[in-house]
């Protein structure tokens, strides 16, 4: 019996050594909280009652939102488009990039099983002096992100990758843009959007 209790005052001593000898908060760096500026799901089936812009500058098809299983999306496909070529953007809405600092982009996009050539492209584009009405006097800098290719499995939704946004100013839209050729049928999905910082 008296083993046993040694045992467990032993025991109890090493835990309150053990205790006292951590690392005080003050010595541990926390890493900063993630605040969102901007977050969309696409469950509104207008995309343009979110403020989303939709701009074909090449043929009449526009992006549209999607649902499956509860889950919206916003979707593009040339399929039926009866046009040899479409080029079309989805612009977010502004985004006061003088607010705060460290703004970064996060997204999701999948394709839908009949991407089967790069004529078909799901692009990343960002504008800081784009007014909302006209396109062509923007200018529009590509930004590098992870995306799904022809050899992804289709419906099967990548992550973008954390996108730096921080050496930007003023209002910036970003935006998605596809091609994608009737004959080729290649259409992407995109959904889950964040900017936090």
């Amino acid at each position: 019996m008296k083993t046993i209790q040694f045992k467990v005052v032993l025991l109890v001593s090493m835990i309150a050594s053990m205790l006292s000898s951590c690392t005080k908060d003050s010595d541990v760096e926390v890493p900063s909280a993630k605040t969102t500026l901007f977050a969309e799901n696409f469950d509104n089936t207008d995309l343009t009652a979110t403020g989303w812009i939709r701009y074909a500058q090449t043929g009449t098809k526009l992006w549209t939102q999607g649902s499956y299983k509860n889950n919206g999306y916003a979707k593009f496909s040339s399929y039926s488009s009866g046009q040899p070529v479409n080029v079309t953007w989805l612009i977010s809405p502004p985004i006061d990039m003088d607010a705060q600092v460290g703004e970064k982009l996060f997204f999701q996009s999948c394709q839908d099983g009949y991407v089967r050539s790069i004529d078909n492209s799901l692009e990343l584009y960002v504008s800081t002096d784009y007014d909302g009405i006209t396109f062509d006097n923007a200018s529009w800098v590509k930004i590098p992100f992870d995306y799904p290719t022809q050899n992804t499995i289709k419906y099967v939704y990548v992550n973008s990758g954390i996108i730096d946004l921080s050496t930007y100013t003023g209002t910036l839209h970003f935006a998605f843009k596809v091609k994608g050729t009737s004959s080729l049928t290649g259409g992407y999905q995109v959904d889950n959007v964040r900017v936090f910082y």
